[in-house]
């Protein structure tokens, strides 16, 4: 069966297809949690955009020959004051139902797409880090549910337009961000507790492929797997301080796409890192897309 996943993220729309264990993957970027961020809502640029490009991506269902389409929008139409009537236009100017999940449905799917690939381990702590968002889960690998969820608005696109307008973090606007995720995270989680860490988000993956390629001199095959920890983040953090944006763009195995916001998200993970109590943790390039793919095709056999 062939199956159609339209997400509507914070930093663009993705069009992912399953079919007999092959994908086909398109992906464009509109940085929408950034402009919701700015302006309180969606522009009508950031809607003519959408409906657009869902409407092209609702071709390429259909030359696909796709039996189930689904579709899902995540942080920045929960935070835009117009995101339902937006999703609800965007829906019936294409045909694609879209559904917007709570942060509870988005950490429940992160974290069954990342329990399911580390399985052998007691405790886990899930922590994503998207445009949108800081989701952290905790429980037994093994568990198809979290003991624990949370979920915070301290997302990369969201502060950037606050914090790194032009692509520069100042120290002391690190130090206020540190502060603020440190505060937040501590009343949720307490004393910090030695805990084992799957990252997950694009971000998460940008940074460890820099960080690898920096360290060895080559940009790794396949970005699973690869570590990070609180000294690499703050080596890197400090490297972005005292370097041009063009000279960073120069840099081995840098997405030029990320590389404006790179300063911020390695802060944010850093901090994020030390307030639950973890010093490494190990990148896993799963997300919510393969626990929605999962679940449809059980569906689809059981029907």
């Amino acid at each position: 069966m062939r199956i159609a996943l339209v997400e509507l993220g914070n930093t663009g729309i993705h069009l992912n297809i399953s079919a007999a264990g092959r994908s086909h993957t398109r992906c464009q970027h509109l940085n929408l949690g950034a402009s919701v961020s700015s302006h309180g809502s969606f522009v009508e640029e950031d809607i003519a955009a959408m409906t657009a490009l869902v409407t092209e991506f609702m071709t390429a269902i259909k030359v696909h020959n796709c039996q189930r389409v689904f579709g899902v929008a995540t942080e920045s139409f929960r935070l835009a004051a117009n995101g339902r009537a937006v999703a609800a236009h965007v829906e019936r100017e294409t045909g694609c139902q879209i559904r917007i999940l709570t942060p509870e449905e988005e950490n429940s799917l992160n974290w069954q797409a990342a329990a399911s690939s580390a399985a052998t381990l007691d405790q886990l702590t899930v922590l994503s880090l998207n445009g949108g968002t800081l989701g952290i889960t905790q429980g037994p690998a093994n568990s198809t549910t979290p003991v624990s969820s949370h979920s915070f608005p301290l997302g990369v696109n969201i502060l950037a337009p606050r914090t790194t307008p032009d692509g520069y973090l100042p120290a002391p606007t690190r130090i206020r961000i540190e502060r603020h995720i440190g505060e937040t995270l501590k009343s949720e989680f307490g004393t910090p507790k030695s805990v084992q860490v799957a990252l997950l988000g694009e971000m998460s993956e940008g940074l460890a492929t820099l960080i690898h390629t920096m360290r060895r001199s080559e940009v790794p095959e396949n970005v699973t797997g690869l570590t990070l920890d609180c000294a690499d983040l703050g080596h890197l953090i400090k490297t972005f301080e005292d370097m041009s944006l063009r000279a960073r763009l120069a840099l081995p195995g840098i997405c030029p796409r990320r590389a404006p916001h790179m300063p911020l998200g390695a802060t944010i993970l850093r901090q994020a890192l030390r307030s639950i109590g973890a010093n490494t943790a190990t990148v896993r390039t799963v997300g919510l897309k393969d626990s929605i793919f999962r679940k449809l095709a059980i569906e689809a056999k059981a029907a």
